[in-house]
């Protein structure tokens, strides 16, 4: 059975671009628990606080030969948005969890799937706007 992640694109020092495109998601420490078919939401960290592109892990965990984020993924996207038309992290918290309060210090956090499919129907109609 798939999985549903949240993973923060860029740092507070060096956010997530306007246009995320890279293929692939790249992590600090080993994430175990991701494989190919997992589903993942990108977060744009760094000022925006938006969520902005559905993906979907393609690949087992690999090296990236980077120092700071030294494992990685592929991904295909579902949906990807320039970060400023996606959706504010607050408009996809749920009343039993607060995501920005639950990504502080997180590479990547499981979701729900009652919470991913929220995230989804926010950027599935955020796309149609486009």
């Amino acid at each position: 059975m798939s999985a549903f992640w949240l993973k923060m694109i860029g740092t507070s020092e060096s956010p997530c671009p306007e246009s995320y495109t890279r293929d692939y998601a790249d992590f600090a420490r080993k994430p175990r628990h991701i494989h190919p078919g997992d589903h993942m939401v990108l977060y744009a960290v760094g000022g925006s606080k938006r969520v902005f592109a559905l993906a979907q892990v393609t690949s087992e965990i690999y090296g990236s030969g980077r120092e700071r984020w030294p494992y990685r993924v592929d991904i295909s996207y579902k949906v990807n948005l320039p970060v400023s038309c996606g959706v504010h992290i607050d408009e996809v918290s749920t009343p039993e969890r607060d995501l920005r309060r639950s990504i502080r210090r997180a590479s990547y956090i499981e979701l729900r799937p009652e919470e991913y499919e929220q995230v989804a129907t926010k950027l599935q109609e955020a796309l149609s706007k486009e």
